[in-house]
């Protein structure tokens, strides 16, 4: 897991370092997310670096908070976590409303404590998959809200809703104004 995000955040500071001079734009993003399989709900914090006007990509942490499920005699708990590496493809629909397909792979790690009348156990499973769906964003300055639906395909195929704020940053260079007097 740790490897993941070592990878991850080397891959963000290789591409940040090289495109310098390119758009210079970082979003931090904030929402909540549902996975539909479990129906279990979550909090989603991401970080995207803006290669230029259309193309982002960036590293997103999903905690699923634990949900449980009572049957007869048996009570179980499931949580999980999720790190994606995803990409946007962001293109204008109307106005200030752009859209974006999504694609990138996510590592997640799901657990399950069972506790019935005979035992106790848990079960943890760590899975890879691919990740696509689109999204919807309304660019309204720094603070932008979005929302957007995808599919991971692997292990276990699972659906995800996500509604969110961005806050997008600029930095690097500032134009200078310059007065001329006669």
């Amino acid at each position: 897991m740790t490897k993941l995000i070592k990878t991850g955040m080397i891959v963000l500071l290789c591409v940040v370092s090289v495109n310098l001079l390119a758009q210079n734009k970082f979003s931090i993003d904030l929402g909540v997310i549902r996975q539909t399989r479990h129906k279990v709900n979550g909090l989603n914090v991401s970080a995207f670096y803006h290669f230029n006007e259309k193309l982002a990509g960036g590293l997103e942490m999903n905690r699923f908070f634990p949900v449980v499920k009572s049957e007869e005699g048996e009570k179980r708990e499931l949580s999980a976590w999720d790190f994606d590496l995803n990409f946007h493809y962001i293109l204008p629909l109307a106005g200030h409303l752009k859209w974006f397909p999504l694609s990138g792979i996510s590592h997640t790690s799901e657990t399950e404590n069972i506790k019935s009348d005979n035992a106790e156990g848990s079960i943890k499973e760590k899975f890879w998959s691919f990740n696509t769906g689109a999204g919807v964003i309304w660019e309204t300055g720094h603070l932008m809200p979005h929302a957007e639906y995808s599919f991971t395909w692997g292990h276990t195929n699972q659906q995800f809703l996500l509604v969110g704020l961005s806050y997008e940053m600029e930095w690097g260079h500032h134009k200078k104004h310059h007065v001329i007097t006669e």
